[in-house]
């Protein structure tokens, strides 16, 4: 009696630890079912910005495609007596020394992947590569009335730092022409201005 009770629990034991292996067992099993194969999945998460510059409604075509960072906005043909219609879409305003061309744009930020972070700030510069006539020339600002609102080469602040992922923002962009025939600014041709948009968050 005394041998034949340890021997029973050896058995239950055995088999419990047996039923165990056979429901952590991986790959293939024989007389028995079901069989399991785990898959571990990993991904590396992280995050993303980019902002987006498009048509306004009512404003001149903005070439380019999303998420590319490359975008193109054409004027057309401008001057310093504002004679002509200008393009369409393209508001035309006599300002001091002479005529000022505009159209807005609209600016799409988008970010994600930034936690504790909803908003982000966001400025424009013109490119240092841009020759005196252009960088003359440049205008960009909040409202359609950026006569004075010069583009800086270096050292921009931020015109917003409340940014909202998937929020457009609209701003203005102007070509100044001037009337004059004594400066290098008024000389007539083309006019290539580089305007860098840079979103930061935080």
């Amino acid at each position: 009696m005394t041998f034949k009770t340890p021997v029973r629990l050896l058995v239950l034991v055995a088999a419990v630890f047996a039923f165990a292996g056979i429901a952590a067992a991986q790959g293939t099993v024989y007389d028995t079912s079901p069989s399991t194969s785990n898959l571990a999945v990993s991904a590396t998460v992280q995050s993303a910005l980019n902002l987006d510059i498009s048509s306004d409604v009512a404003g001149v075509t903005v070439g380019g495609t999303a998420g590319s960072g490359t975008f193109t906005l054409d004027f057309g043909n401008v001057n310093g007596l504002g004679l002509g219609t200008p393009s369409a879409n393209v508001t035309k305003t006599a300002v001091s020394g002479g005529f000022l061309y505009t159209t807005p744009i609209t600016l799409t930020p988008n970010f994600s992947g930034f936690v504790g972070y909803s908003a982000a700030s966001i400025k424009v510069e013109q490119a240092v590569s841009d020759d005196a006539p252009s960088k003359a020339a440049a205008r960009e600002g909040s409202t359609a009335s950026i006569n004075s609102a010069t583009v800086l080469t270096t050292g921009a602040t931020a015109f917003t730092d409340t940014a909202t992922t998937g929020t457009p923002i609209t701003r203005y962009v102007g070509v100044k022409v001037f009337n004059d025939n004594n400066t290098a600014n008024a000389n007539a041709g083309g006019r290539s201005i580089n305007l860098v948009y840079t979103i930061s968050v935080p």
